[in-house]
């Protein structure tokens, strides 16, 4: 299938979406994985329907349904960062219950943003020098104290 053809086809998946379903949570995916993604889907199976796509793609998706539909201009806001779209006729809370509950804590990875303010304390971690890299790329201030990795201050 070429990438036209597949263009036309997720237009035609948004439309048909915005016509049979009435709600539409609009939902961040950032650091979530694939198998997340996964359990979730199959959570919310005949209950709901998660679409995503490419930003420009879903933008130009929406105007071209606006001129049919104006109150699919607010959506436009919310089409930024990596974000997906949860069609359902069904309850929402509901829906939101089984979406939150397949939230796990990740591992912290640089670049990542932190959900809640993490603090590291000043000391010793017990780490041998290798893994100074690692403390370098989050911005962290760290020396070489008796072959093991210290934090200088806190961060």
């Amino acid at each position: 299938m070429s990438k036209r053809e597949n263009k036309a086809l997720y237009f035609q998946k948004l439309n048909n979406y915005l016509e049979s379903y009435q709600s539409i949570f609009i939902v961040n995916v950032d650091n979530v994985s694939s198998n997340q993604m996964h359990q979730i889907r199959v959570a919310l199976r005949g209950e709901a329907v998660v679409l995503m796509g490419k930003n420009t793609m879903v933008r130009r998706a929406l105007k071209g349904l606006i001129v049919a539909r104006p109150e699919l201009e607010k959506l436009l806001n919310f089409v930024k960062g990596n974000i997906g779209f949860v069609f359902t006729n069904g309850d929402l809370k509901d829906i939101r219950e089984k979406i939150v509950s397949n939230r796990v804590a990740a591992p912290a990875r640089a670049g990542a943003v932190a959900p809640s303010d993490v603090t590291v304390p000043a000391g010793n971690t017990g780490m041998e020098p290798g893994k100074t890299s690692f403390f370098q790329a989050l911005g962290i201030p760290t020396k070489i104290a008796r072959g093991t990795i210290e934090i200088v201050s806190d961060v």
